[in-house]
């Protein structure tokens, strides 16, 4: 189970292990009283301008007494389902239940069911959710039923770093990490372009473009030379190392919506994108205190870049 305590709003973050049949998303919170409603989304990215593609928005609004639900995809909102009571009230506090199931969401509020809405999206598109506009949240927890997903589970808890996500910054990126250790974690979510030749992420000491101590340079390959769709890693300490290549997938597509987690083990870096778990990848520059900042650059449009841990 992971829990995100007392998170800013607007709070865009990844479903830790992924959405599938059994996950209970709980958010815990109160209206606010100078609001008109506030918003939930489970959304294909982490992007909420513009949005990203919406499997289910759950938006109670005090202005109709209504609870109005919906999708979009490729900005456009698809029919509401506005039926049944509405039981918010400002000020009050309420805690949200959406139950992921084969067919349908199951939304309860405060222990009652409420609602239920049917799938629009593949579940397996869904990347992120939003809290927005007037709650003040207590908390958000993820409860798997028996699931396990990336990181690892065993009763972790991944709090809102207080420094908040980067929204939408400028390619190239760079950025000072304050270190790197065991159990830190790096989401990068972003859209290829729409003919891509190579992106490329490096962790690595300082910030000038390929320096002397670089812990893991991953460079995303869809048309480069002879390489067609793989995914290359090295370390340079002065000189580039050996080339790592063997993925079993290649999870990026032109245009396409992903996020990527890099999660700092004692060993190695795990690498997830979408929710899979794509490589692991040894660590060479062994002083980890060293690498000190993140670089990325290339043919990619950047939606979102936070830290944990």
């Amino acid at each position: 189970m992971a829990t995100v305590h007392n998170p800013g709003i607007p709070y865009v973050g990844p479903i830790a292990g992924g959405l599938h049949d059994g996950l209970q998303i709980h958010v815990s919170g109160t209206p606010e009283q100078h609001h008109n409603g506030f918003l939930i989304s489970l959304q294909a990215g982490g992007s909420i301008d513009p949005r990203s593609d919406c499997a289910f928005v759950f938006n109670p609004r005090f202005t109709d007494n209504q609870v109005v639900r919906n999708s979009c995809q490729n900005n456009s909102w698809g029919a509401e389902e506005r039926h049944g009571g509405f039981p918010f009230r400002k000020g009050h506090h309420c805690d949200v239940v959406i139950h992921v199931k084969p067919h349908h969401y199951s939304v309860s509020v405060n222990g009652a069911h409420f609602c239920d809405f049917n799938h629009r999206l593949q579940k397996h598109r869904v990347t992120h959710i939003t809290v927005e506009q007037g709650i003040r949240v207590n908390n958000i927890r993820f409860e798997h039923g028996g699931g396990g997903g990336y990181p690892p589970s065993g009763g972790a808890s991944y709090p809102y770093p207080g420094g908040g996500p980067i929204f939408n910054p400028p390619v190239p990126f760079v950025t000072g990490m304050g270190g790197i250790y065991p159990n830190k974690m790096i989401f990068i979510s972003g859209v290829p372009n729409p003919n891509p030749s190579r992106f490329t992420v490096y962790l690595q000491q300082g910030s000038q473009h390929e320096p002397h101590h670089i812990g893991m340079c991953f460079d995303a390959r869809f048309n480069l030379g002879n390489d067609r769709n793989v995914v290359v890693r090295n370390p340079n300490q002065g000189n580039w190392g050996q080339e790592e290549r063997h993925v079993t997938h290649f999870p990026f597509m032109p245009n396409g919506n992903f996020e990527m987690i890099i999660l700092i083990e004692p060993h190695c870096y795990k690498v997830a994108v979408n929710n899979q778990h794509l490589l692991e990848f040894n660590h060479r520059v062994r002083q980890l205190n060293l690498i000190d900042t993140l670089r990325i650059d290339g043919d990619l449009r950047l939606t979102q870049v936070r830290f944990q841990g």
